[in-house]
């Protein structure tokens, strides 16, 4: 599967094009998928950082949620008015 197919195209989709591999996969003991893996470092890695470099493209890079806070509360308040009516002043 290349790069670019898994960026543009679901998983789901991809999974269903091999339903073969699908069915082979799922009955496949888990100690033989385990050694499996374990003799390809490499192609490993390599997918690794293909599946890390899609995944963020794919989330477009979502900001963080806004938090106030003040002095020394340990809290993090939503907004300035809650942080406003805290009593760990």
């Amino acid at each position: 599967m290349g790069f670019f197919t898994r960026l543009f195209v679901p998983r789901t989709v991809r999974r269903a094009v091999h339903p073969v591999r699908t069915v082979k996969r799922a009955v496949t003991p888990k100690p033989v998928k385990n050694l499996q893996r374990s003799l390809h470092p490499v192609s490993n890695f390599e997918y690794s950082v293909e599946r890390s470099i899609a995944t963020s493209l794919r989330s477009g890079g979502k900001r963080k949620a806004t938090v106030y806070t003040h002095g020394n509360c340990t809290g993090r308040h939503r907004t300035p008015a809650a942080a406003a009516r805290c009593r760990n002043r």
